[in-house]
């Protein structure tokens, strides 16, 4: 009793396929200045990835960080943003691994709070 006890981290999105699936930030974490997405990108027939962000809560727009990536990531980093420029509130970040057919499994997205 009386010990301060550390605020465990938000838990990771809930991606349904393992290898698509992004680990931090958590679901709902409040993320500030520059952020790095981390977790993994892969697949059997890996061609290539892509994360893209979104504001607001429910986002009818999307917009890709960086380029697509050819080159498959377990465990890592898969991209990071500067969230200076986006407005303060609800975020999304999401994840997207594309196989050599052009096919994906579903995309795996985390909601984040933008607090600069």
């Amino acid at each position: 009793p009386g010990e301060p006890t550390e605020t465990p981290p938000p838990p990771p999105a809930p991606c349904p396929d393992a290898n698509t699936r992004i680990t931090s930030p958590g679901m709902n974490a409040a993320v500030s200045g520059w952020v790095s997405i981390n977790g993994t990108a892969n697949h059997a027939q890996f061609q290539f990835y892509k994360v893209d962000y979104a504001i607001g809560d429910n986002p009818a727009t999307w917009n890709t960080i960086g380029d697509v990536r050819g080159s498959a990531v377990v465990g890592g980093q898969l991209a990071s943003i500067d969230t200076r420029g986006l407005p303060n509130g609800p975020a999304w970040f999401r994840l997207t691994v594309v196989d050599q057919t052009g096919n994906f499994p579903p995309p795996c997205s985390v909601r984040v709070i933008i607090s600069n």
